[in-house]
């Protein structure tokens, strides 16, 4: 019973997140406020699953890495959204763009490069890989020159912790598309880490 709300109103949620976006091509900052409102738990999961990522003793919370990415994207220049997917994915380029600023401030000061507690080798799957944050970074920027829509996959997967069935989902595209792209794009960060 509890389910089938839940499942009820975040079908309602999300129906009114796309009337916000749709009908607002260039969003107010009302219009903003309400969006990311209403994806706010989705938001603060997506930073919880990024800050996992880094080694303990890092001093950001997940609050402060969601209010870093409302005061960017809630500047006058960024309002301007397609759809939930382009929010979605806007948010979790935010996060990357604010942990990657981080991470080389960090270096800078402390001449060392901060890991990833669990790396892209549980993302990816391949034993053989074992790659820093900055490097996924570079490795995410070289691809994205590539195939723009790969990269996004990627920082669906990794910045945003996303299943795959749930980027099918905010990409809506057939699981077995996303499956088929997540294959590709394994392959070129195979290939990628080998030239940073």
């Amino acid at each position: 019973m509890l389910k089938s709300y839940n499942v009820h109103m975040n079908a309602i949620m999300k129906k009114e997140i796309t009337e916000i976006l749709h009908t607002d091509k260039n969003i107010s900052q009302d219009s903003f406020d309400k969006v990311f409102e209403l994806m706010y738990p989705e938001i603060k999961r997506l930073a919880n699953l990024q800050l996992l990522k880094l080694n303990a003793g890092q001093t950001i919370t997940p609050t402060v890495l969601v209010n870093e990415c409302y005061l960017k994207l809630s500047k006058p220049s960024n309002l301007h959204f397609e759809n939930r997917k382009h929010f979605t994915y806007t948010v979790a380029r935010c996060m990357r763009q604010f942990l990657m600023d981080r991470l080389k401030q960090n270096m800078r000061q402390k001449r060392a490069g901060e890991k990833s507690s669990d790396g892209i080798t549980s993302i990816v799957g391949v034993d053989d890989i074992n790659i820093d944050l900055l490097d996924i970074d570079k490795i995410i920027n070289k691809l994205d020159t590539i195939n723009s829509n790969l990269a996004q996959l990627v920082v669906l997967k990794f910045f945003s912790g996303n299943s795959l069935e749930e980027i099918a989902n905010i990409q809506e595209v057939s699981r077995s598309t996303i499956m088929r792209h997540w294959k590709m794009a394994k392959s070129y960060i195979k290939v990628l880490q080998y030239e940073i």
